[in-house]
């Protein structure tokens, strides 16, 4: 499957990799403690089964972000495409779920697959609502399906810079 990551997104990847190194090596190392102290057999040494199973999702987990570095298509236009949506635009739609009588506004930049982060308004291409807006238009309207239920969303406008999503605010 191909899926783009952006800078930020490849160096995300590489250091939860790194990581999950540490990690893996800090189980191998307990389980080492655990076998000397009892032997493997489960009756006998229960802790040492569950240092087993944690290191096989350990490792798991590191094939898959590995497998995600490996075929992550680095996404390289720094520029924000503020006439459609694409990775590195900043979006401003509203969202306006079946329950809700008024829409909320929000603001949030698209990023690469896996890089969504909800505290710096940065949400992937691949979620639900990135991919719901993905390759609109300014004043497009899609509804999507969310944990929150069906949403209905509208573009109200596409950015350059943060700063000029700030400019807009103070003038509201």
């Amino acid at each position: 499957m191909k899926y783009y990551i952006t800078e930020a997104g490849r160096q995300l990847l590489e250091t939860r990799i790194n990581e999950q190194n540490l990690k893996i090596r800090s189980i191998q190392a307990e389980k080492s403690i655990a076998y000397t102290a009892s032997g493997d057999g489960w009756h006998d040494n229960p802790g040492y089964n569950q240092l087993i199973q944690l290191e096989e999702r350990a490792i798991t987990e590191l094939k898959n972000l590995e497998q995600q570095l490996a075929s992550g298509v680095l996404w390289l236009r720094p520029d924000r495409n503020t006439a459609q949506v694409q990775i590195g635009s900043i979006v401003r739609f509203s969202m306006q779920a079946a329950r809700d009588r008024v829409p909320r506004e929000v603001v949030y930049e698209i990023g690469g697959h896996g890089e969504s982060d909800l505290g710096r308004q940065l949400i992937s291409y691949t979620s639900p609502i990135g991919a719901a807006l993905y390759e609109l238009l300014p004043g497009a309207e899609v509804e999507v399906q969310i944990p929150a239920g069906r949403t209905k969303l509208r573009i109200l406008g596409l950015y350059g810079s943060w700063d000029d999503v700030r400019a807009l605010a103070a003038r509201a």
